[in-house]
């Protein structure tokens, strides 16, 4: 009999903590209101002036197009977009767009699926990508040191 109201007692446990809902509770004077939570999400739009590097290319979107830009790019915040796609924001602060990423004219960074990127300036998500692919690149030459370079079965 313990047993099965120790088991029933952590059933009933988990199934109180399992429950997913999130909500918001205020009361006011006696009146409890319930609203679901919300999330936002901000997704690209052009606009004119903003920036891209594609195809190894700084583009500028004039005139509802993508054109090429004739050389570097200063941004409304003084921000620098250079033809090779190295932003800087100051003499310290330098990130590398990736094909495809765009920053706004006021300095926002977009990545090429048109999602934000919180901190833009943070060159270790820039970092950790590119140790990412040095491993990638790592591991299969030292697979082709052990097995061979060849396609053998």
């Amino acid at each position: 009999m313990k047993k099965f109201l120790t088991i029933s007692l952590l059933a009933a446990s988990l199934a109180a903590c399992n429950d997913a809902s999130t909500e918001t509770t205020t009361v006011e004077k006696d009146t409890v209101v319930t609203a679901p939570a919300t999330t936002t999400t901000v997704t690209y739009t052009p606009a004119e002036g903003d920036v891209t590097y594609r195809d190894g290319k700084v583009m500028v979107w004039r005139d509802n197009d993508w054109k090429a830009a004739e050389g570097d790019v200063t941004l409304d915040n003084g921000v620098v977009v250079s033809a090779n796609g190295h932003v800087k924001r100051d003499a310290t602060t330098e990130v590398t767009l990736d094909d495809g990423e765009v920053v706004t004219r006021s300095g926002n960074f977009f990545d090429k699926t048109g999602d934000a990127v919180s901190d833009g300036w943070d060159a270790t998500k820039h970092g950790v990508k590119k140790a990412g692919e040095a491993v990638g690149k790592a591991a299969d030459a030292a697979k082709d040191a052990v097995v061979g370079d060849k396609d053998e079965k």
